[in-house]
């Protein structure tokens, strides 16, 4: 590990809030945005409410445990207490980092069907009792059998995850949706079939970054319309389109389009 390892993590100049999140217009960190209460002259540091946050650098202590796959945890932790003044608040900080990192409290319980081991460690809320590695946050655990440093695989776990649910829901769509036209849909509910006739919802089309930066009074100031499917109201910060009109198929319709109850 290299021996500057904490200059490198804590010692850094720390970032103004709203730097990285549009200069930091959002309601959180400026004062009187929007606000009557608004004085007429306002300095540059009473706008805000926090002007400073941490800005702690982890990438190279993830990188240097990353790289330790393998090895024993009493060697690599060795290594870093080595690294390490604890007597130095600021250099002891570490330390509370490496659990974001390293299961330590790792028990080995046999399979059910005698075939391996299955890894599990106490979740953080120790109420929940213990949980398998994969489905930790952590990428790494130490091996309770030979305290060896392995990985948990608990990213590649949730992305095949979020990738099966998809699928799901694309199948589970595909069922109960056909897509006529850019405006007319075949939608069924409750084992009945709709023609669903949509149009668009009124004001300009928002880009992803302008739906993720919604603030509560973006959507209370955008145009609204009722969507007859979802029997609510809409804005452009809920869908392109919506449900206008609604009709229930008759039998030689469904027949026609060679639709089934779901």
């Amino acid at each position: 590990m290299r021996t500057d390892m904490y200059k490198v993590i804590v010692e850094r100049p720390r970032l103004i809030r709203g730097n990285s999140l549009g200069g930091g217009r959002e309601g959180g960190f400026r004062q009187f945005m929007s606000s009557e209460e608004r004085p007429s002259k306002l300095g540059m540091r009473a706008g805000h409410r926090n002007r400073k946050w941490l800005n702690e650098n982890l990438a190279p202590l993830k990188r240097f445990l990353m790289s330790q796959v393998g090895r024993p945890w009493n060697k690599v932790h060795a290594e870093l207490l080595a690294g390490i003044d604890q007597r130095n608040t600021v250099q002891q900080h570490i330390l509370a980092h490496v659990d974001n990192y390293v299961l330590t409290e790792v028990r080995a319980t046999p399979r059910a069907n005698g075939r391996g081991v299955v890894f599990e460690h106490l979740g953080r809320w120790r109420s929940h009792g213990w949980i398998p590695v994969s489905d930790s946050w952590a990428p790494l655990f130490v091996d309770p059998r030979t305290g060896i440093l392995r990985l948990t695989h608990a990213a590649e776990a949730k992305a095949k995850a979020r990738v099966a649910k998809l699928q799901a829901a694309t199948r589970d769509d595909a069922q109960k949706r056909r897509v006529i036209s850019a405006y007319k849909e075949l939608r069924c509910a409750d084992d009945v079939w709709y023609e669903v006739t949509l149009a668009e919802v009124p004001g300009g089309k928002l880009t992803r970054a302008e739906r993720r930066s919604l603030r509560a009074v973006n959507r209370e100031g955008a145009a609204a319309a009722w969507d007859v499917w979802k029997k609510r109201i809409v804005t452009r910060y809920d869908a392109d389109t919506y449900a206008v009109n609604k009709r229930q198929l008759n039998s030689a319709e469904i027949a026609s389009f060679g639709l089934r109850s779901v």
